[in-house]
């Protein structure tokens, strides 16, 4: 079909249909032994992020879901604060930098300095023209994943201008 990305562990996957870890990380696994990349998403919902959890939720789903072989030549993360998509909320900059930066650092834990530093991390928390620069422009932001506002040629235009 001429796909070359797939996306495994979206927010809507593991909380309406009670997807797990395990099944992202199987996922994964398939999609890349098909020859496709995977765009692994990560998040904590409203719930983990008020009890303070939110570095070790995102750690602890980046270990358990990155999939066996995962490089920065064919994988990607996508951090998905769950409670800021479709709620209008956003994370801050330092909230996003925060985690990305989280994420960063266990990714050279797991796959070596060089893959880690090389790997892709994607916001993915309501991104909008009005807010995309600020997340775009962050140290450890290397893209977004853009959900609603790319329902709106305007929209995702001004977040592709943004960069």
């Amino acid at each position: 079909m001429g796909c070359s990305y797939v996306i495994v562990g979206h927010s809507e996957r593991r909380t309406d249909h009670g997807e797990t870890d395990k099944q992202v990380k199987a996922k994964a696994e398939t999609a890349l032994a098909a020859g496709l990349k995977v765009i692994v998403c990560i998040g904590e919902t409203l719930k983990e992020r008020k009890a303070g959890q939110t570095l070790s939720v995102n750690r602890n789903q980046l270990r358990r879901s990155l999939p066996v072989g995962a490089t920065a030549a064919n994988a990607v993360i996508a951090y998905e604060p769950v409670w800021a998509i479709g709620t209008g909320q956003v994370a801050t900059p330092a909230q996003a930098q925060e985690v990305h930066a989280a994420i960063r650092k266990a990714l050279k834990s797991k796959l070596g300095e060089n893959e880690g530093d090389k790997m892709r991390i994607l916001y993915g928390g309501s991104m909008k023209p009005g807010n995309a620069l600020e997340l775009l422009t962050l140290p450890d932001v290397d893209g977004g994943l853009v959900g609603g506002a790319s329902l709106s040629v305007a929209d995702f235009w001004a977040i592709a201008d943004a960069t």
